[in-house]
């Protein structure tokens, strides 16, 4: 499966990007979520996780894939409850 550069990706078209974590944070106000911020040298991306605090074996320093259709929110780069696989 081939991947988009992080830098290259363009809001509302699907994209499948891979990267390092380096930075995972949960909230609980005003709505639950987890945000992990996915980073692959070319750019950063959030991965938002809505109606969860965590998402086990997600933590800083990780690789992950994941797919999903971004999306601009106060000019940063995100993606909801994308479908993720973690790689080597």
């Amino acid at each position: 499966m081939s991947t988009t550069a992080i830098s290259a990706a363009v809001p509302r078209r699907p994209i499948t990007v891979a990267g390092q974590v380096v930075a995972v944070a949960a909230y609980v106000r005003p709505w639950v979520r987890f945000h992990v911020e996915l980073c692959d040298g070319t750019g950063t991306i959030t991965l938002r996780f809505l109606g969860r605090t965590e998402v086990p074996g997600m933590v800083s320093g990780c690789c992950l894939r994941v797919e999903g259709t971004p999306w601009m929110d106060e000019g940063t780069l995100v993606l909801l409850n994308p479908c993720y696989e973690f790689v080597d």
